[in-house]
């Protein structure tokens, strides 16, 4: 038995390892056209750099839909070779290798969580910072960055600034945190501040306190409702900093509504965002899961079915997604979808018994 769903994944690892990598080739191509069109300065290393770091994203993107492709190869190659027969008449049914497969895919899904948790964050960062580079106009993407979260900044030699949130319209922020360093790296004093606003040569700051540290021996406390600071700060080039750190995983996403949530800022778009990539991340078990029960068939038309039923999947994801920001519906409604297709794929599992002719 162990030698049977072995060769299974076999074949089906081997299906799915020439279809991912080929969506994901189209994927980086459609991105390389792209960008050659809007880029100002041609550099073929930094190109070939920025279309290997797109790899996790369209790995991403391309992976839910290669296993339904790879389960599809392997159920017509099974039926069409009459191998499927051999495993029937030694009594293990369609529905027990439909569930055997299924595990795979959870292994997979896990894959895709991971990917987009520890891989994607970063190689989108770097990415973008490519990106931007060879283009003149950089400030572009920079000035539709409206509000940024928790973020350390080095203003000048020795000086560090950290804020919770910075509105940039409004040139205003909470939670913020400025330290001096020695040398050495010891702090030499800390000013804190509930709330902040930044003008021309000078941060004001709200309900903190200043703390200076001669020595560690020696510190020193004074709260303060409000205080001037003297500081130049650039806000452009802060928005430059922070254009690649725009929420990419689960957990940004997540951090950065529980933030705006807390500090009243608009939060919807976040939770939409978090509630949507928590649908899809799963999608690789959610759609093969719904795929399996249909596959064992010769009729086209089922087939036919299963990627309309992806198509609706995803609209799907993305519409709720859209309302649930405008706050019409609430966010975790977005789950409904992968709820539903849970249920109709173990209702057919469930009635699936032989394979239709």
């Amino acid at each position: 038995m162990k030698k049977l769903y072995l060769y299974l994944y076999k074949r089906f690892l081997v299906y799915f390892l020439v279809v991912l990598p080929a969506f994901i080739f189209v994927g980086v191509l459609a991105d390389l056209i792209e960008i050659l069109r809007k880029i100002q300065i041609l550099n073929i290393y930094k190109i070939l750099l920025y279309m290997v770091l797109e790899i996790p994203e369209k790995a991403y993107l391309m992976l839910p839909i290669s296993i339904v492709i790879a389960l599809v190869l392997l159920a017509r190659d099974l039926i069409n070779s009459r191998e499927i027969y051999a495993i029937l008449i030694n009594g293990i049914s369609v529905r027990r290798i439909s569930i055997v497969l299924v595990f795979l895919t959870v292994f997979l899904s896990l894959v895709q969580i991971i990917n987009l948790e520890l891989i994607m964050p970063d190689s989108k960062k770097k990415a973008t910072k490519i990106y931007l580079s060879m283009k003149k106009k950089k400030n572009l993407e920079a000035k539709e960055i409206q509000i940024a979260y928790k973020t350390w900044l080095a203003l000048e030699d020795n000086f560090f600034m950290y804020f919770d949130v910075l509105d940039f319209k409004n040139k205003s922020g909470k939670k913020l945190i400025i330290i001096k360093l020695d040398k050495k790296n010891n702090p030499l004093f800390t000013i804190e501040g509930e709330e902040f606003k930044i003008k021309k040569k000078i941060i004001e700051i709200k309900n903190g306190r200043i703390i200076n540290i001669p020595n560690i021996y020696d510190v020193h406390m004074v709260h303060v409702k409000e205080y001037t600071w003297p500081a130049k700060i650039d806000l452009d080039k802060i928005k430059q900093l922070i254009i690649t750190k725009l929420p990419v995983s689960l957990t940004e996403y997540y951090k950065n509504a529980k933030i705006a949530e807390k500090y009243g800022y608009q939060y919807g778009y976040y939770w939409s965002k978090f509630y949507s990539k928590l649908a899809t991340v799963i999608s690789p078990f959610i759609l093969a899961f719904f795929a399996l029960p249909f596959l064992w068939t010769k009729k086209s038309n089922r087939l036919i079915m299963i990627f309309i039923a992806i198509l609706v999947y995803f609209y799907s994801v993305a519409l709720l997604s859209s309302i649930a920001e405008t706050g019409i519906i609430p966010y975790p409604t977005i789950l409904v979808v992968d709820v539903i297709y849970i249920v109709i794929g173990a209702y057919f599992m469930f009635k699936l018994r032989f394979i239709e002719l």
